[in-house]
């Protein structure tokens, strides 16, 4: 009696997934191709001029034939030179992909991302001042690290008992 009932309810689990997935898969995904897509892609005037290897091989054939795995080979159409500008993708690559497509338009965004981060200053932007006396600064003209600073401007004066004795000697001898 176990068993019956075991093996019952094992075939109506089955038949419920059975059943779910039947419904799943005939419910509409909401994808939807804009008219200009189709339009752009399967305009019956192309001429195709040759056909590629679909696995991205370089052998290309002037007729339709198969490759080594029996894959059909990829008719490549001609461009007309007003669509140079313009992304072509095949429909059943769109569909594949899942591709949504929508009218570009300027807009504000508004989506917020948080994110980790560290931030450094540009190592090339960064210079050692190595004075060659000993001293010390008087007076410091920039007052935080990471101010920015323009060429020839003062920062810092400096007082060094070996320039002073150096000036005083130059002064006597001159």
């Amino acid at each position: 009696m176990k068993k019956i009932k075991s093996i019952a309810l094992f075939v109506a689990i089955i038949s419920s997934v059975a059943a779910g997935g039947y419904w799943l898969g005939k419910q509409d995904s909401g994808f939807r191709i804009q008219d200009s897509t189709i339009k752009a892609t399967t305009t019956p005037e192309r001429k195709i001029l040759y056909y590629r290897n679909p696995m991205g091989l370089p052998d290309t054939s002037p007729i339709p034939k198969k490759d080594a795995m029996g894959m059909d080979y990829v008719p490549v159409y001609e461009r007309a030179e007003a669509d140079s500008g313009q992304i072509v993708i095949s429909v059943e690559k769109v569909q594949k992909l899942g591709v949504k497509t929508e009218q570009a338009t300027l807009r504000v965004l508004d989506k917020t991302v948080r994110t980790v981060g560290r931030v450094e200053a540009d190592e090339r932007h960064i210079y050692t001042i190595a004075p060659k006396f000993e001293g010390w600064i008087e007076k410091l003209y920039v007052n935080t690290t990471g101010e920015p600073v323009k060429k020839g401007q003062a920062l810092f004066e400096v007082y060094s008992p070996e320039l002073v004795s150096a000036q005083r000697e130059y002064a006597v001898a001159a």
